[in-house]
């Protein structure tokens, strides 16, 4: 990337049914899908049949009644598609799911005139006309709070598929320096019945590399914008 963020991460969010109690870390550790070790020092902030949520060494995991989430801020992200894959492709293949999502998230820093450039390139000022200089004045008191740019049936993929790159300020940067950039590529099925956890745990295996690669490249020009403005 042009420009090294200050915090980086992914993650695979399952939207389908779900038994969140059963998502605890020594039922990983039971499956082999994580090391005993790793499963004894977690962190189980609530195991409930409703929701479950723990952190353990590299993952963040929850889970409620309609999505699954797991995230990570280390690389590298495969293990991200080795537990998701695993879990649902050896263990619950029989889990109902609807869709999933494999994303890609940074926040970066950059000099404060540069950041405000950047934010007025993706969205523009002047077609507000008057409006647009009560937002402009006084300096970082107004404009872009969040965009969000959506591709829908990619490259040929069905309809309900697409790809959200979503541009805000960053709100774990200083005031003024921070970019946050997040690339969401989702992928639907067209009902959750038997067998749909195979065709998506198949989906995520054909296109996890390429999605993260797609969605670094995204953020890459995004960073050659900003990079462009500083100059």
């Amino acid at each position: 990337m042009r420009i090294e963020p200050e915090i980086s991460g992914a993650s695979v969010v399952l939207l389908g049914d779900f038994n969140p109690a059963i998502f605890t870390p020594a039922w990983f550790a039971l499956q082999g899908l994580l090391p005993k070790s790793v499963a004894q020092g977690a962190d189980l902030r609530v195991a409930h049949q409703q929701v479950t949520a723990f952190e353990a060494d590299w993952l963040q995991l929850q889970v409620t009644l309609d999505r699954f989430s797991a995230e990570t801020s280390q690389a590298p992200y495969v293990r991200l598609f080795d537990l998701v894959s695993r879990t649902f492709g050896e263990y619950l293949h029989h889990t109902p799911l609807k869709a999933f999502g494999i994303n890609r998230n940074v926040h970066f820093r950059v000099q404060s005139p540069a950041r405000d450039q950047l934010l007025q390139t993706l969205a523009p000022l002047e077609p507000w006309g008057g409006c647009g200089l009560e937002l402009e004045l006084p300096r970082g008191k107004g404009g872009m709070t969040s965009l969000t740019m959506s591709r829908l049936s990619p490259q040929g993929r069905p309809d309900g598929d697409r790809i959200n790159v979503t541009v805000e300020p960053s709100g774990w940067i200083a005031e003024g320096f921070g970019v946050y950039v997040q690339v969401n590529d989702h992928y639907s099925n067209d009902s959750a019945e038997p067998g749909s956890a195979d065709r998506l745990m198949k989906l995520l295996e054909d296109h996890f590399d390429t999605s993260l690669q797609r969605s670094d490249d995204i953020i890459d020009y995004i960073m050659s914008l900003a990079g462009a403005t500083e100059r």
